[in-house]
């Protein structure tokens, strides 16, 4: 049986990040999604960041949060600035399968597109090593 982990953050730029990611572990049978819970464009500097590990992110469709599709993942992975970001609320049945990744947004903490761009860089790597954990917790889930 499939099993997803949705990615979730503000305007999806970290949490497609994190898809890049993701597809990139050796879980099988696992499938992973990205959505945003505000309507947004893409970042482009999410993309380059990517481009530099070889990741090609500007495919992946940017879409909106789907409840129904929320209720049928096996993992949520909710990332948001605790300090920036508006917190996203998910129904209480879904606690159990979510996971909270409190992670810089790029795009509020910076003044000028030069800071913007050092933290995506920054921000690329922090999603690639929480991911990676993912690799190995993911097995453990049924």
């Amino acid at each position: 049986m499939n099993k997803t982990v949705y990615f979730l953050s503000s305007s999806q730029q970290r949490s497609l990040m994190a898809e890049g990611w993701a597809e990139k572990l050796e879980v099988p049978d696992w499938s992973f999604k990205s959505a945003g819970w505000v309507a947004d464009s893409r970042a482009e500097f999410s993309v380059l960041a990517m481009k530099e590990l070889c990741i090609d992110i500007s495919s992946f469709p940017l879409s909106r949060i789907e409840m129904k599709e929320l209720g049928e993942a096996s993992v949520i992975v909710a990332i948001q600035d605790t300090e920036y970001d508006d917190k996203i609320e998910l129904p209480s049945e879904l606690e159990e399968k979510v996971i909270y990744w409190n992670l810089p947004n790029p795009r509020k903490r910076s003044a000028t597109l030069i800071e913007e761009w050092v933290h995506y860089q920054e921000i690329c790597d922090e999603i690639a090593m929480r991911v990676k954990d993912l690799e190995h917790l993911l097995p453990q889930l049924h």
